[in-house]
């Protein structure tokens, strides 16, 4: 008996372990099922919404908010120029004129998005970032001149309106990949990673001296460029920035005057906003891209 029940007992192992084998296999077959007809729902879902009717809506609602960023971009660059000429501290003087630099670049970077999805560059006028600029210009208006308190202000000012662009850029992005335009949305992208840099930098400002130094003033009455330690840094940094500069033209001299209004000393008139052909900081007409004027 022995003899013939070993046999029998190694085949009814075996069959046992083909038996565990074939219903992971099957368990394995369903799972795999299963996800394939969630990813099909979700595939035909997404043709449902982005078919060619929708799809062309999107697209038309994409280049509006280009025109939109395009049109506060380059307002933008005329209130940056007065901001800098307003600053006193040398750290936000510089920290703006970075952002003058690479806002320029963000402008040919957005004619460069309306040649890849076929359309002229073209601004329309975008109350949002006029509404902020226009905030921003009052408030500083209101502080006193070469304070630091003033300073404040400007780095208030322009963190509000670098919120604005980085959710408009963050959002165009996340379009221009739904649309496919994955060229497109690198170079939105790479524009959303500077204006994130640049709101940092004016934190960074802010918190390491000019808060400070803004409350030091209003409890001594005295005003103080910076606390001493910034202020050797930047005595260093200017005389080192001045010697690079001294027989070069990318020099970036304040504005020898500001158009004055009833309103303030920082205020545009109403012909001159929306109107980008303002002279740039080496005094050349800055004309937009194929020579539309927004006026």
């Amino acid at each position: 008996m022995i003899l013939f029940n070993w046999p029998c007992t190694a085949y009814n192992r075996t069959s046992a372990l083909i038996l565990k084998i074939i219903n992971s296999m099957d368990s394995i077959n369903k799972l795999s099922e299963n996800q394939y007809a969630r990813h099909s729902i979700g595939t035909k879902g997404n043709t449902a919404r982005f078919n060619q009717k929708y799809e062309d809506k999107l697209k038309t609602f994409f280049v509006e908010e280009l025109k939109d960023i395009y049109f506060a971009e380059n307002e933008l660059l005329k209130a940056l120029e007065k901001m800098e000429a307003a600053a006193t501290s040398l750290g936000l003087k510089e920290s703006l004129q970075l952002h003058y630099t690479e806002t320029e670049e963000q402008v040919k970077r957005l004619e460069e998005v309306f040649q890849l999805v076929g359309e002229e560059p073209s601004g329309e006028k975008c109350e949002g970032i006029m509404g902020i600029i226009k905030e921003g210009i009052s408030t500083i208006e209101e502080t006193e001149e070469d304070s630091m308190v003033r300073d404040c202000a400007i780095i208030i000012a322009n963190q509000k309106a670098e919120h604005y662009e980085i959710a408009t850029y963050g959002s165009l992005a996340e379009l221009a990949r739904t649309l496919g335009l994955d060229d497109v949305a690198e170079i939105l992208n790479q524009t959303l990673e500077e204006e994130k840099s640049a709101d940092v930098t004016l934190t960074e400002l802010a918190v390491e001296s000019i808060n400070e130094d803004a409350k030091e003033e209003g409890e001594t009455g005295n005003k103080k460029p910076e606390s001493e330690n910034q202020d050797n840094r930047e005595q260093i940094n200017a005389s080192r920035k001045a010697k690079e500069h001294e027989d070069s033209d990318s020099y970036y001299p304040a504005p020898e005057s500001e158009e004055q209004s009833e309103e303030g000393e920082f205020l545009d008139s109403e012909d001159d906003i929306g109107d980008y052909r303002g002279k740039n900081r080496e005094g050349i007409d800055r004309e937009p891209a194929s020579g539309i004027d927004y006026r």
